[in-house]
């Protein structure tokens, strides 16, 4: 029986820590950068079919965000957390996945303790 529950526990903790790095590598596959005339570097995000944000200017003072589609009814939505000054990458489909887009330099992180350091 201790053999069992060990083997069912191992499965679904191998499970959750896949989906809730599914948020991250989602987010990380739809990152396209590109340099500006005057080496300004500004990035678009699309992650799934919900969430669609631009950022304009990583890293200088006056950096943009544009929100161009969050949708919380579809797979992801976007919000902007003003602690740690990240954009905020929610899972509808799992509630503890998450991933953090830096405007300081245009990283996509795992939690919002590295996003705000700028690891």
């Amino acid at each position: 029986m201790k053999i069992a529950i060990t083997i069912f526990l191992s499965f679904f903790l191998a499970s959750h820590a896949l989906a809730v790095d599914s948020t991250y590598n989602t987010a990380v596959a739809g990152k396209k950068c590109s340099e500006g005339k005057n080496q300004s570097l500004s990035c678009s995000y699309r992650v799934g079919k919900g969430l669609f944000v631009e950022i304009a200017g990583i890293g200088s003072p006056d950096t943009g965000i544009a929100f161009l589609k969050s949708d919380y009814d579809s797979d992801y939505y976007g919000k902007y957390g003003s602690l740690h000054g990240c954009v905020i990458v929610n899972s509808t489909k799992n509630i503890f996945s998450f991933a953090f887009i830096s405007p300081k330099n245009g990283k996509v992180y795992r939690t919002w303790q590295e996003c705000k350091d700028g690891l």
